[in-house]
């Protein structure tokens, strides 16, 4: 259906608009009913709509498909997880015999994601070493590799590139996200096929998990406890990513967190302006695009949360400069083209801090205000006014008033507590950290 729609606008439209608009859609459903369009970005819809593009695919749809079909635009990333790792690898697998077990061939990675075109510096270069290490050296004294950090900063493109570097060396590697792995598990326990299912896992040298913070279900855990196990003993490497320390995902068995502590947990940072200027060039080379000097550091200078920032930034110049026909991108096209992008800085507040605190500690906002003297409560109380005096503007006496009346001699007591315990704690530590880093996403 969407192909025979798309060869209709390659013969009705321009070249440039089709290239820049119709080539990154996907159909996402395919009915007599119902036609979904993924576009890789909100942006890609916003500008669907200016063209009245959204407007002729669904009069093609219902010339071509259904009168009354309706057609409907997401927004689906091509780098989100089920579109980089489809269905097919592992669920054809375990449709065959598994009597003996046999290697598979390494299930589907990006070829964007490798360790060439991830760029390495003073916030990821550890990690970046970590990754590469175990390429080379599987099994050995970082295994399991467990990388950990925010959304966009490169956990995924370290997966792909182990997977990328090792399948040339005639090893294979299963990647795959938890979710995923979650419903091929209940998938097999529906057909009566764990066996099949685990077989299939084993098969592999490497075994590359993706946000393993959703694997919250009793169920999976347990069967990935015995890959795991296998795993190790059979000396084959294992790379976990996590959005936050292991540690902290409360759901997450005692057992397996102490099996993540058998080798390397390493965190990656966001990235350094020196370092987003590499990648913006890095990535403009990649997407084929000239960007001056300076819109380079323009663009490094406002987008500095996440690699994936960077991305979409760019995309969007490209596209922008496609319809225009522009041929370099310069400081004020890229200023102008992104000002919705662009987040204006914010101020934090007290009741910001106290709600950011809440949740990572998994207190109650009302606990951390109240008397309440319990040890969990009162390190919340502490981190919270620790960190109020550090990014708000307020005194020691506007913090204590709002942390229901306290005196100035006890915030001061609790911030001291803290500044040490950051020292001396490592798990304060990274809390902290945590907390700072949510704090610092969003005063932009």
């Amino acid at each position: 259906m969407w192909k025979k729609i798309k060869e209709h606008l390659n013969a009705s439209e321009n070249t440039n608009i089709v290239k820049a608009f119709v080539n990154p859609l996907r159909a996402i459903k395919e009915s007599n009913e119902e036609l979904v369009i993924g576009c890789p970005s909100q942006q890609i819809v916003t500008l669907l709509e200016k063209q009245h593009l959204d407007k002729k695919i669904t009069t093609l749809a219902r010339e071509l498909i259904a009168p009354d079909i309706v057609v409907r635009f997401i927004v689906k990333k091509l780098s989100d997880m089920e579109d980089l790792q489809p269905l097919l690898p592992l669920t054809e697998a375990l449709s065959t015999d598994h009597g003996k077990r046999t290697k598979q061939r390494s299930t589907l990675l990006s070829n964007e994601y490798t360790f060439t075109t991830f760029v390495s510096g003073p916030s990821n270069k550890d990690v970046y070493e970590s990754a590469l290490y175990v390429a080379k050296h599987p099994g050995t004294n970082r295994n399991p590799l467990v990388i950990y950090g925010g959304t966009g900063l490169g956990k995924t493109h370290l997966l792909n590139a182990i997977g990328n570097f090792i399948s040339g060396k005639n090893r294979t590697a299963c990647y795959i996200s938890s979710q995923k792995l979650i419903n091929e598990f209940y998938k097999a326990m529906s057909e009566n096929g764990l066996q099949k299912f685990h077989d299939t896992i084993m098969s592999y040298d490497f075994l590359l998990v993706d946000d393993i913070q959703f694997m919250k279900t009793p169920g999976i855990q347990e069967e990935f406890f015995r890959m795991f196990n296998e795993y190790h003993h059979a000396k084959k490497q294992i790379v976990i990513t996590s959005d936050r320390y292991p540690g902290e995902i409360r759901e997450i068995d005692d057992r397996l967190k102490s099996r993540f502590d058998w080798g390397v947990t390493i965190e990656i940072k966001p990235p350094e302006l020196d370092t987003r200027v590499a990648i913006v060039r890095k990535k403009a080379e990649l997407y084929e695009m000239s960007v001056d000097d300076d819109a380079v550091f323009f663009i490094a200078k406002n987008f500095k949360n996440n690699v994936r920032q960077i991305e979409g930034a760019l995309k969007t110049l490209q596209i922008s400069a496609e319809i225009v026909g522009r041929k370099e991108i310069s400081k004020e096209f890229a200023s102008d083209r992104l000002r919705d992008m662009i987040r204006v800085k914010t101020n934090i507040t007290m009741d910001d801090i106290i709600k950011m605190t809440a949740t990572v500690m998994g207190v109650k906002v009302s606990d951390i205000l109240s008397k309440e003297r319990s040890k969990q409560v009162s390190l919340s109380r502490q981190i919270a006014m620790f960190l109020s005096k550090k990014y708000t503007g307020n005194t020691l006496v506007d913090i204590g008033e709002r942390f229901s009346g306290r005196n100035h001699a006890t915030v001061i007591s609790s911030i001291t507590r803290i500044e040490k315990l950051f020292i001396d704690d490592i798990n304060i530590k990274k809390i902290v950290e945590k907390l700072e880093r949510e704090i610092e996403d969003m005063k932009y």
